[in-house]
């Protein structure tokens, strides 16, 4: 399987609590955005259920690094499923019931190294390491950096609340609060992921977060097109995986030889699509999510980048002479979103049932017609950030 974006592989050792995880990235290749406006490497973390911190129970605890503005920074939260306090509740003062197990952790993010810009240099390295007492709680995280010279720069941490995890996941990612598009490299590799606990075996947990140890299916909001490699070696103490080149979008890299038809599907998005909730839905699934659709896409054996294809040129035909759509098409569509809808990372669960409701409202309607009606019940959701 091949992972991308913020779904990235989950490790676990057989449901039991992860003893001194360590995730350790040795740079091969430069790693930057496009833009220059910073990234994240995420290193998500999940309590097994029952793990309170007050009133709240822990869903994920997150050890992020960011690295924008020529730092680097360490960012520490534990997250719970809270929204509000219980009435009558006094809580801890600067806790919310979100964020719960210590005060004003949200926005503290200290500098421990310094880069260049966004980039994270070549013959690098950059690793996260959890102690855990015996019952494995988390007892104190530790960052480093070790430059190009073989100079280390280290942080530590010790949460104010100790508590065990039972699976991990590392993601690429935009820092907090948005995405990343990542530059496109020379080599087939960007990196080596080192996974390792100090007692146990890590191996690969079927299906995203949630799927088998009890945890919280929680998946991070940012986003990006960086993709990873298949976890070599499991199961073992120590793991490995690939980071891999960013996908290019899945629409451009179906159309890669065919610019003039990517050019009208791209009027058509800009003058008729955009315009509606519905179609900004859509415009924002395919940009949000452009890495793991093109991932979907490549790995297919079947015929699903030939049928994808077809549809999309012949809605490019429909719309251009404001026909509507019929219902033969429009079954096929459904069809092909069935098959792709199984295969579909985590991140996109809804997506398959919003599909649906937008291919149906489109029966015998023309674009715009039909993206109103879908417009009724599908509304983007996030809005563009400044």
């Amino acid at each position: 399987m091949t992972y991308a974006s913020a779904n990235n592989a989950v490790l676990i050792d057989s449901c039991k609590n992860l003893q001194n995880l360590s995730v350790l990235l040795e740079v091969t290749e430069d790693i930057a955005t496009t833009d220059g406006n910073g990234w994240s490497l995420q290193l998500n973390c999940y309590p097994p259920a029952g793990q309170y911190c007050q009133t709240s129970q822990l869903t994920v605890l997150q050890y992020i690094v960011i690295v924008q503005g020529g730092n680097l920074e360490y960012y520490i939260q534990y997250w719970a499923n809270g929204s509000t306090w219980p009435s009558g509740y006094t809580p801890q003062p600067g806790t919310t019931a979100v964020l719960p197990c210590w005060a004003h952790d949200y926005g503290n993010a200290p500098q421990f190294a310094s880069v260049n810009g966004d980039t994270l240099p070549w013959k690098s390295a950059l690793k996260i390491a959890l102690e855990t007492n015996k019952a494995g709680g988390v007892t104190k995280v530790k960052f480093t950096y070790t430059d190009p010279d073989g100079n280390d720069h280290p942080a530590e941490f010790d949460p104010p609340a100790v508590h065990p995890i039972v699976a991990c996941q590392l993601d690429f990612v935009g820092r907090p609060g948005h995405n990343a598009n990542f530059t496109q490299g020379l080599t087939s590799s960007r990196g080596i992921i080192y996974y390792s606990v100090s007692s146990g075996q890590l191996s690969v947990q079927n299906g995203g977060p949630g799927a088998a140890c009890g945890e919280a299916g929680y998946v991070t909001t940012e986003l990006s097109n960086m993709s990873y490699s298949d976890i070599n070696g499991a199961p073992a103490s120590t793991v490995t995986q690939t980071l891999q080149q960013p996908v290019q979008c899945a629409v451009n890299n179906l159309f890669a030889d065919d610019q003039e038809r990517l050019g009208q599907m791209q009027q058509i998005r800009d003058t008729q699509v955009a315009h509606h909730s519905a179609g900004q839905w859509l415009i924002e699934l395919l940009d949000r999510h452009s890495a793991d659709l093109a991932l979907l896409v490549a790995s297919d054996k079947g015929d699903l980048a030939r049928n994808a294809r077809d549809l999309l040129t012949e809605a490019t035909h429909v719309a251009n002479q404001g026909r509507v759509f019929d219902g033969t098409t429009i079954d096929h569509a459904l069809e092909v979103l069935e098959r792709a809808s199984c295969k579909l990372p985590p991140s996109m669960n809804e997506a398959g049932r919003a599909g649906e409701t937008l291919l149906n409202s489109l029966r015998g309607r023309t674009l715009e017609d039909g993206l109103r009606v879908a417009s009724k019940t599908i509304l983007p959701r996030f809005r563009a950030r400044q």
